[in-house]
């Protein structure tokens, strides 16, 4: 089976991007990636573009059934509950997933 690529964009408020940032890199992606069939976690700031998301995180899962498993975990549910403890009444997010289809 392909792989699934899991897409957050996010907002944040200028006050709060250095906590977001720190918090993102050493709380928020490595307690993604200790799920099993999690395979990459990346992150990315707008350069260009007019929409309103100034951030990216990508996070690659083995596959579609491994992706399923985890948006019904509790890691999931977890994650989702830190976020909005800690970035919920500054910040505004969106999420996509996409399943590898070429190559």
């Amino acid at each position: 089976m392909p792989p699934v690529l899991f897409v957050v964009k996010a907002t944040i408020t200028p006050d709060q991007e250095e906590a977001f940032n720190r918090w993102y890199e050493s709380e928020h992606c490595p307690q993604l990636l200790r799920f099993n069939g999690a395979v990459s976690a990346k992150r990315y700031k707008r350069l260009l573009g007019d929409d309103k998301w100034h951030y990216q995180a990508h996070y690659e899962f083995v596959d579609e059934v491994t992706f399923e498993r985890f948006l019904e975990s509790e890691e999931f549910a977890q994650l989702k509950r830190e976020y909005e403890a800690n970035f919920g009444a500054v910040s505004e997010r969106e999420r996509s997933a996409y399943v590898q289809v070429w190559p």
